[in-house]
């Protein structure tokens, strides 16, 4: 499992330590806005916490712990999915609300979509969005991100943004 830094971010595995900054994220209803119907109790957020960890052991890939080099905090997830019956390789990311507006996404996940494009030699990745999370949309945007397709799922609203990975010198 593959570690990637920028100026401000390590992008690590999870590790059983993290349940604690992990779980307190998920029980942020703001957070949790837009990812789930509302804020994750301590065991849901232990089920995603495991969920996260056994993807990088079925796909070889996965969400990275997002921690801040200056403090060593925990402040979200970010990578890539490819869950069966999902949109196919997917990018996604949240991060805790005293993160944002800093810029720590943009930075993460540029740094991913390297990793994505260089080491996982793909050249397309999905975001799924729903349509009211403004700041995802921009991000996805700002990264060259197209809005692909509207859809419904478990009764919400979504939107499909098709991105174009860099190539490996980007």
């Amino acid at each position: 499992m593959s570690e990637l830094f920028t100026d401000r971010l390590r992008l690590r595995p999870f590790i059983a330590s993290d349940f604690e900054a992990h779980a307190e994220m998920c029980a942020d209803p703001e957070v949790m806005r837009y990812i789930r119907a509302g804020a994750l109790s301590r065991e849901a957020a232990w089920w995603q916490l495991a969920r996260y960890m056994g993807h990088w052991q079925l796909r070889g890939f996965g969400l990275w712990a997002t921690v801040e080099r200056e403090t060593g905090r925990l402040i979200g997830h970010l990578g890539f999915l490819e869950p069966e019956g999902g949109h196919g390789f997917e990018l996604g990311w949240a991060l805790s609300r005293n993160a944002w507006g800093k810029g720590l996404a943009t930075e993460g996940v540029r740094a991913a979509l390297r990793y994505g494009a260089s080491v996982l030699a793909r050249n397309r990745v999905v975001c799924i969005i729903q349509p009211e999370n403004d700041r995802s949309i921009r991000l996805a945007e700002r990264l060259g991100g197209k809005l692909e397709r509207e859809f419904t799922e478990d009764d919400r609203r979504l939107l499909q943004y098709g991105l174009t990975l860099p190539g490996p010198a980007a």
